[in-house]
């Protein structure tokens, strides 16, 4: 619900409902749970060392320019409440940067990414300030498999105080996502994680991989819902 001291014309992205149709190309693996505790804001509790890797594509109506996602998803608890959260999470416009923060409480960071299709072989990737910090390889065939349940998303939404290094508000967030899935592909990957100093995902290198997805459809973002 918009309020009277809210301006959309003014706001640098669209209010929700966002929609938009997606292609998503994931690979599943697990890494070491210490590690990735560390990356879980609290009160969120990791429930889970599997986590989610993908390269997202998404050619939306709102926003009105098409974008790409990328994202280290991890499946956290709050209370009786089960979802996913993104543990470290890119996007390719400050559209969506500054919208996903604002409205849900993502926290994004800029990079290039690219996501290709053909008959054979399904690949993207991420790059950010010069390391290609994600790369996905994925041969299509097999069947499908048991992979933890990332929706609906959880996000921690704090804001830093302007004048001291706390967060003058923290809630959690629950955002469920209305997804119509019209292709779903299971297959094998090859997952390359180069070091950067700016992104430490190399600190999450895959202990073991379960295997990989392509999944395409369309999906409307919704308002979010305070749960915590």
């Amino acid at each position: 619900m918009v309020t009277k001291d809210l301006q959309p014309e003014l706001l640098p992205y669209p209010l929700p409902p966002w929609q938009h149709r997606f292609r998503t190309l994931s690979v599943y693996c697990e890494v070491d749970e210490t590690v990735l505790a560390q990356r879980i804001m609290k009160p969120l509790e990791l429930i889970s060392n599997v986590v989610q890797i993908t390269v997202m594509h998404f050619e939306s109506t709102v926003p009105s320019r098409p974008y790409y996602d990328s994202a280290v998803i991890a499946q956290v608890r709050l209370g009786h409440e089960t979802g996913g959260t993104w543990a470290h999470a890119f996007t390719s416009t400050d559209q969506v940067l500054s919208g996903t923060r604002e409205i849900w409480g993502y926290n994004m960071k800029l990079a290039s990414m690219e996501l290709h299709v053909d008959q054979d072989q399904i690949w993207g990737q991420t790059s950010r300030l010069g390391r290609r910090v994600i790369s996905i390889n994925m041969t299509p065939g097999g069947d499908p498999m048991d992979v933890p349940d990332m929706f609906p998303r959880l996000f921690v939404k704090a804001l830093p105080e302007t004048n001291r290094a706390e967060a003058v508000d923290r809630q959690v967030i629950m955002m469920v996502a209305d997804t119509q899935v019209r292709q779903t592909l299971w297959g094998e990957a090859q997952l390359d994680i180069e070091p950067s100093e700016h992104d430490a995902l190399h600190l999450l290198a895959p202990k073991r991989i379960l295997g990989a997805s392509y999944i395409a459809g369309s999906q409307v973002l919704n308002l979010g819902r305070i749960v915590g």
